[in-house]
């Protein structure tokens, strides 16, 4: 780039209102660095990926042309990467120091790596725990369920109750009645669901990936876990509709009081505190949240789908130097203490983590009565104890978004019963096989 031309970055990211807050704060390294930042794609994950996808189907970094595109930094996923890596930027000992790698939690930054080498910079983990409405479990005099089938069984109870649906949120409708549980039932989201189901249900440790993380996809594990999404579908412990449901929608629906139990990731805290707790904070009856780890699965473990949210530097920037620079920025504390305290997600940076682990707890000292801060409390410690204990990772392999998009057709065709059971483990087992 001409010292002449006016300094201009061109990102590409992931969009959300749990994401949105920390591109407010672009116009911040505007001024300190005199370079602009021109955000030229936002949206979903999935529809960043095909954005990606096409935009570097041409490109070939030894030899650029043409067709190279206008992109210096871009949202990624350590999910995602691994299959992006042919058109990332490798970071470097020189690009990012062995200082600056000590400031992130190590397994953030490991799991950022592929094959050994760093291509990303952790912005947020995500794993997911489980919300209920503590309120409605009291009145139906409901225990927080303790396995899978407890899951099911509370979920039916409640729906049996017809409790109906009562919010001050604009988008929620007063109509109707509360559902018991809901989940993501397309796209990732159901993989995730079925993948962090496996894991609780297998007892050989390689039933779906080998040690080489070759795909295995056990027939009689995948068919126990599709029999169980069957059964929350046919016995109405779930909505019909459950397979137009993707995250957000699954997030609102319990922020719009309309769902009883919920498991969510930690950014979409924020929002949820905001539209279920402060909307009807002047209720006769306020909803009150409850927080636990995943129930235990059949093999007696825990295990929730987890990943983390990170920013790269693609081969084609033009400007290297500034697009490091905005990277830094990025994962730097004072983001990570926006995101973290502001929307709720959970940070990569171990001096941003303690500093909210001692605030919220210092918050709870002073304000032991406050059920709010008590529930924060009580997030931040379920949450804590999930990333180090029942994180369900994936392999970081460079087909595994592909391996995603072939395999949950078949699990929602089983879920709704458009397939048997037994044929769609079959053919999962055979496709996985095949990748």
């Amino acid at each position: 780039m001409s010292t002449h031309e006016p300094r201009i970055l061109k990102i590409a990211v992931v969009s959300g209102p749990q994401y949105d807050r920390l591109y407010d704060r672009l116009s911040l390294f505007e001024q300190q660095s005199g370079v602009k930042v021109e955000i030229v794609f936002r949206g979903s994950h999935p529809e960043l990926n095909d954005f990606l996808a096409t935009s570097f189907k041409n490109y070939n970094s030894t030899a650029p042309s043409l067709l190279a595109p206008e992109l210096d930094l871009i949202s990624t996923h350590i999910k995602y990467a691994p299959s992006q890596v042919d058109f990332l930027q490798e970071l470097g000992d020189d690009q990012v120091t062995p200082a600056e790698r000590s400031e992130f939690l190590e397994a953030a930054l490991e799991a950022c790596n592929i094959q050994g080498k760093l291509y990303q910079l952790p912005r947020m983990v995500d794993s997911r725990v489980l919300f209920y409405r503590a309120d409605i479990f009291d009145q139906l005099g409901l225990t927080p369920p303790a396995t899978w089938d407890e899951v099911l069984v509370c979920s039916l109870a409640i729906r049996a109750a017809s409790v109906p649906i009562h919010s001050a949120s604009k988008s929620a409708s007063a109509k109707g009645i509360i559902q018991g549980y809901v989940f993501p039932g397309k796209l990732s989201g159901l993989f995730g669901t079925f993948y962090e189901l496996a894991m609780m249900q297998m007892t050989d440790l390689e039933a779906l990936f080998d040690r080489n993380d070759r795909p295995v996809f056990d027939e009689a594990v995948v068919t126990q876990v599709l029999q169980y999404l069957r059964q929350m579908v046919v016995s109405g412990a779930v909505p019909q509709d459950i397979e137009t449901l993707y995250f957000d929608e699954v997030s609102s629906m319990f922020a719009d009081g309309k769902v009883a139990m919920i498991a969510d990731w930690p950014s979409y805290y924020g929002i949820m505190k905001q539209k279920l707790l402060h909307a009807n904070a002047g209720s006769p009856s306020p909803p009150r949240i409850g927080v636990m780890r995943y129930p235990q699965g059949a093999n007696g473990k825990r295990s929730a789908y987890s990943g983390m949210h990170s920013f790269a530097i693609p081969k084609s920037t033009r400007d290297p130097e500034a697009s490091l620079a905005l990277l830094k920025f990025l994962v730097d504390d004072d983001q990570q203490w926006i995101e973290a305290s502001e929307s709720g997600s959970f940070p990569t940076k171990k001096h941003v983590l303690q500093r909210l682990v001692t605030e919220t707890e210092y918050k709870r000292s002073c304000h032991p009565d406050d059920s709010e801060v008590t529930l924060d409390c009580e997030r931040l410690a379920c949450l804590k104890h999930t990333i180090e204990n029942d994180m369900a990772m994936f392999p970081h392999l460079k087909t595994y978004p592909e391996l995603e998009d072939a395999l949950y057709p078949l699990i929602q065709d089983a879920m709704m019963g458009r397939a048997s059971v037994t044929e769609a483990a079959k053919q999962m087992k055979e496709i996985a096989q095949r990748s």
